[in-house]
């Protein structure tokens, strides 16, 4: 027998957290992403990747008993070819400290929250689909010729970053470049189908040391990853309910919330086109960077206290920015 693996639930190649960040500061994705600065992990992001570590081991287990699950390609059905919850967060710990990243400190706190999280649903009564799913969607044209983001199924002719002065692609950024194509990458954190309706359902999972009222949900409907999760689903689920925001506090009360997040169809209907623009407009400036005509000053900072200081803290980036 093989040694029980752990789930990947790091971030996508080019997923939101790719894209994202340069929809609102080009500052910090040409620091994150060109110059591969390592910013500083806020505690509360280690304790939400720990977090969505253990679910993912839960869930998966779950769906070997349930009958099994399609992961990585394969159908496995032995919950022990995956590492317990516990060990997997263990796990996941002993590894991001040769990467520099200290977690072990909130190791009692993770499985307490694990805890509480099975005392308030002990038995799971939906059937899973997948854990950490990684979905793509490519920038084009489907087969009646629509424009948009697509599953490979459904992709007739990709849409190419066109930006001549870029012939190969910045050693750090390698997936924009002239003739690339134009990909969206999501690894999703769990799909359920429900009992109560047989309709299937992206999860979303949020560690989260804040309240989990009622409102959570729409703060992240705008949200492009859940765009992406929406675009995805819909082609990808047989019978797409929409995504569920799983929210799970990380302290006393220990609550957890399921949360429909609100569908945006018009913002949904923009994003292939904000896509195309986006990456159009890092490639020219990638360009001009290589060049030496741009330097990093010349990437527009969000300079907002709404960007520059959020729900984690401080951005990691701030006093680079500050001093350069």
């Amino acid at each position: 027998m093989t040694e029980p693996i752990l789930i990947d639930t790091g971030r996508s190649p080019t997923g939101w957290s790719f894209w994202g960040s340069s929809f609102y500061c080009d500052q910090l994705w040409f620091i994150t992403n060109v110059l591969q600065k390592q910013l500083i992990a806020a505690d509360p992001l280690i304790q939400g990747s720990m977090g969505h570590t253990l679910l993912a081991h839960y869930y998966a287990r779950v769906a070997c008993k349930q009958g099994g699950l399609m992961y990585e390609g394969q159908e496995v059905t032995d919950p022990d070819y995956f590492l317990t919850p516990e060990q997997a967060v263990r796990e996941w710990v002993r590894r991001r400290q040769h990467e520099g990243t200290e977690g072990a400190h909130f190791i009692a706190n993770t499985l307490e929250v694990f805890r509480q999280y099975k005392l308030r649903e002990p038995f799971v009564y939906d059937r899973v689909i997948g854990v950490e799913m990684l979905t793509k969607l490519t920038l084009g044209y489907n087969f009646d010729g629509d424009f948009g983001l697509w599953t490979d199924d459904n992709l007739r002719d990709p849409t190419l970053i066109d930006c001549p002065e870029l012939p190969v692609p910045h050693p750090n950024v390698p997936a924009i470049y002239h003739g690339a194509r134009i990909e969206m990458t999501k690894r999703w954190d769990l799909a359920m189908e429900h009992k109560q309706d047989g309709r299937q359902y992206v999860w979303d999972h949020k560690i989260t040391g804040a309240g989990i009222g009622k409102t959570r949900a729409e703060q992240y409907a705008m949200d492009g990853q859940f765009a992406v999760n929406r675009l995805a689903g819909q082609q990808l689920l047989k019978n797409f309910g929409g995504v569920v925001l799983n929210l799970v506090q990380r302290r006393d009360p220990y609550g957890v919330s399921r949360q429909f997040v609100p569908a945006t169809p018009f913002r949904d209907e923009q994003l292939p086109r904000q896509i195309f623009k986006k990456a159009h407009a890092l490639a020219e400036m990638l360009a001009h960077t290589i060049k030496g005509d741009m330097g990093q000053g010349d990437w527009e900072m969000a300079q907002s206290e709404l960007a520059c200081y959020h729900r984690y803290g401080k951005c990691g980036a701030f006093d680079m920015c500050r001093f350069g």
